[in-house]
């Protein structure tokens, strides 16, 4: 009975040293207005959004132009242009596992809004309104590598969403920030609820002082560091979004009459919710210094310059579990989910 206890007691500490842990949420408030009125505003809300990005390849490369580098007649020299490129990539990943976890937190999110009696109003219906006669409905539940370099975008299944349109492509182009005021207030007053999450799992870790040398020394390096997350950053938009449509955000505006009765929310994050358990965390580097060609005596009178363009590519896989990933990231942002839904209850009482 003795050896089974100390067994079990073993078992448990092997357990929890590879089990998942999911860091805090510290939301970040910003030109939050008037939540309050939400109590009295009509319980209706239109998703005018509901998008997961998931980093799936970090694509990071540094060029140092090359040419002449100074000197006397005697001295002068020329150093080549030089390149590092970095390319790390998830291995384990399949397509489904995206959007199942897409599809389980958008479920997640609409189960505790209708239990706190929201209608939720369709894309078709939004269709009638002024503001978005225009747009093109698409509908989630595929794959968009198009709207950011390294990440895979998805809409849960079944979902449609409006959109202004789409380039060529295949990048969405969407501006409901700007228009959700009016849209709140042509649907009646309901709440338009704008969600983005980004989940990144590398993000460039090289330190200042490391980066003013490689400027002295003509070198071109790239330095990441696997850290699976929830992000709080924005990520590269081209364009085509506002800031607050980017990175991880959920943003709710609430018109009723008109825009004295405006309540706004903008739920960010201050920091990335840390996903550990899943990827190991490590630091990768891609390093190449210029090379670099002098003439001198032994060339005799011809100046002899031997000056290629160089490049440096390092790709590496990042093992990762499928299981593991998805338990993970699920949990971590339906983490972020529940807090933006207390503070969203919080305001209705």
């Amino acid at each position: 009975m003795k050896k089974l206890a100390i067994y079990a007691l073993l078992l448990l500490c092997c357990n929890s040293l590879f089990a998942q842990t999911i860091g805090e949420v510290d939301l970040k408030e910003i030109n939050n207005y008037g939540l309050r009125k939400l109590k009295d505003a009509p319980k209706k809300v239109f998703i005018s959004q509901f998008r997961v990005n998931f980093q799936t390849m970090y694509l990071d490369t540094e060029k140092k132009a090359g040419g002449f580098r100074g000197g006397s007649d005697y001295t002068r020299s020329y150093k080549s242009a030089v390149s590092a490129s970095l390319s790390l990539g998830l291995k384990g990943i399949q397509e489904k596992d995206l959007i199942d976890i897409t599809d389980e937190l958008y479920k997640n999110l609409t189960s505790q809004l209708k239990a706190e009696g929201f209608e939720i109003i369709t894309a078709e219906q939004a269709l009638a309104s002024d503001e978005l006669k225009d747009w093109v409905k698409r509908t989630g539940g595929s794959l968009n590598q198009a709207q950011y370099d390294g990440y895979v975008s998805i809409s849960p299944t079944g979902f449609d969403y409006l959109v202004k349109g789409v380039n060529d492509d295949g990048k969405e182009k969407n501006s409901f920030f700007n228009k959700a005021p009016k849209i709140s207030q042509q649907l009646g007053g309901a709440m338009v609820l704008i969600v983005n999450l980004a989940v990144p799992f590398a993000n460039e870790a090289e330190s200042g002082g490391s980066k003013l040398l490689g400027r002295l020394g003509g070198g071109a390096k790239v330095v990441a560091e696997t850290n699976l997350a929830i992000g709080s950053d924005a990520l590269d938009y081209s364009g085509t979004t506002g800031f607050y449509a980017n990175g991880s955000s959920i943003i709710g505006l609430n018109v009723k009459q008109s825009m004295s009765n405006i309540s706004v929310g903008n739920w960010l994050l201050k920091k990335p919710i840390t996903i550990e358990g899943v990827i190991e965390k490590k630091k990768y580097k891609a390093e190449e210094q210029a090379k670099v060609d002098m003439w001198g005596q032994d060339y005799g009178l011809f100046r002899v310059f031997d000056v290629d363009d160089r490049f440096m590519k390092n790709v590496q896989a990042i093992p990762v579990e499928s299981s593991k990933y998805k338990a993970g990231v699920a949990a971590a942002a339906n983490k972020y989910l529940n807090s933006v839904m207390d503070e969203i209850r919080n305001n209705l009482k």
